[in-house]
């Protein structure tokens, strides 16, 4: 649904206030687009920050989140599930290396271009205004719109917030834009300064950049301008390291592939998905350590890169500390460790289907079917996916049933097993594992005279 803004009462009284509103930034960059408005940020001329807030307050309700930026977040009583932000014009003072490095200072009668000329890109540094109209474009913009380009207001854009460069990549997977030449050869130059950057605040442009159709654009772009090891390094190092997939092909060009499929495959059912995306990109990372090729045969191999790969991914999520952005570690590296295994022989076999849905857990067993699509789409018969197709099929109709997977599943519980004279402790465990083993092989055995059967049969293996 299309939001149109002019209509909110406070836009009015902002006017016969005195004041000249503004929308501004990417919002105005998606209205030109076509593309649907999802954040909104005013910025109001020519009336004092006292004045505006007495205004907002009678329109709805107002909270000033960031004082020494002049930034107001406003609820309009229209609409309570919309958030505004809405600030005087400003302009920023660099005082050394990062994000926030910098002093700013608010004021109403600033140049509207002024305060447009503090923004990241072109295509970021229009205004609209909310009284006739008229769109405010003094650094061409909109030009830049038409011919798909992703540049920069001024020289330093990079040196004074390197964020930058990563919403750079970003705003080109996403929108399928080009860097400017110039630009991507200041991203080059200053690739390092993303190292004075905060972690949490990448990982939110990189998930922004898995948003895009194909967000392996983006890091072809962050290879290019070097941004790659410094951010990934760990994905850097995938390249050049050649395997038996396509012809010519390096484990970096097939993780691009696998990245892309979780955002296009069709059979995918949580396509898009940050968890399944984030193992794309992990799941092989293991292979430069793991690398070995027969000398007689030339037979190249991995053997357990699944559970390097899988310790490569939690310490680049601790270091980025990944949790803040809503990512689980735990349930991506998980699947990492879980993801070589051959559909055929749990097709065939309901015993070792049971086995394989307990050892990977009921919430992660079609997560970890998704991301075997796409890997397999990433491989050398992306059309051949009838087997994992199956395999998905089968996990359903044999849960359909209702087996138990484990211990919370038992007939017979932990208090149950108390009764049958054994003390509380960690053989309570060792027994409920036990008797998980024997009912994934035959469910039937799953009643509570059925397992207490057994415990009484093997009672001498346990020790209480």
């Amino acid at each position: 649904m299309t939001i149109n803004i002019k209509k909110y009462s406070f836009i009015q009284k902002i006017i016969d206030a005195g004041g000249v509103p503004y929308l501004v930034g990417g919002c105005v960059r998606d209205q030109l687009l076509q593309r649907a408005i999802k954040d909104f940020d005013i910025v109001v001329r020519l009336i004092d920050l006292p004045d505006l807030i007495a205004v907002l307050k009678t329109c709805g309700h107002y909270n000033q989140v960031g004082k020494a930026f002049g930034v107001i977040k406003f609820i309009p009583k229209e609409n309570p599930e919309l958030e505004i932000d809405i600030a005087l014009p400003r302009k920023e003072f660099s005082t050394g290396l990062g994000h926030k490095d910098f002093q700013v200072q608010s004021d109403p009668t600033l140049s509207l271009d002024i305060d447009l000329g503090r923004r990241d890109f072109t295509i970021n540094a229009m205004a609209r205004s909310l009284q006739d109209d008229d769109l405010v474009d003094p650094y061409l913009g909109a030009q830049d719109l038409k011919q798909k380009l992703i540049k920069t207001v001024f020289p330093n854009s990079f040196i004074e917030d390197p964020l930058r460069m990563l919403r750079a990549v970003q705003f080109a997977a996403r929108f399928d834009f080009t860097i400017d030449p110039q630009t991507q050869e200041e991203m080059k130059q200053h690739a390092a300064l993303i190292k004075t950057v905060s972690p949490e605040r990448i990982v939110i442009e990189i998930n922004k950049l898995f948003d895009a159709k194909t967000p392996s654009t983006g890091f072809h772009i962050m290879r290019d301008t070097e941004l790659l090891p410094l951010v990934f390094p760990d994905i850097e190092r995938l390249i050049g390291v050649k395997q038996p997939k396509k012809e010519n092909e390096d484990v970096f060009d097939h993780t691009m592939r696998v990245l892309d499929a979780t955002q296009n495959a069709e059979e995918i059912e949580t396509i898009g998905d940050k968890q399944l995306m984030y193992t794309a990109l992990f799941h092989d990372t293991g292979k430069p350590k793991t690398r070995r090729e027969d000398e007689k045969t030339g037979d190249i191999s991995f053997y357990n890169h699944q559970l390097i790969s899988a310790g490569i991914a939690g310490r680049w999520f601790r270091e980025y500390k990944a949790t803040s952005a809503g990512i689980s570690p735990k349930k991506i590296c998980h699947l990492i460790k879980h993801h070589m295994f051959e559909t055929t022989h749990f097709n065939n076999n309901d015993k070792a289907l049971r086995r394989f849905i307990s050892k990977v857990g009921v919430k992660n067993i079609f997560d970890l079917i998704d991301f075997r699509i796409a890997d397999k789409k990433g491989g050398r018969f992306p059309k051949k996916v009838y087997g994992i197709l199956q395999l998905r099929e089968n996990i359903r109709k044999e849960m359909a049933k209702k087996p138990p997977f484990t211990g919370k599943d038992l007939a017979l519980n932990g208090h149950d097993i108390m009764e049958l004279g054994f003390t509380a402790g960690p053989i309570i465990g060792d027994i409920q594992r036990f008797l998980v083993d024997k009912v994934l092989d035959d469910p039937e055995l799953n009643t509570k005279e059925g397992l207490a059967r057994l415990i009484e049969e093997n009672k001498s293996q346990f020790c209480d």
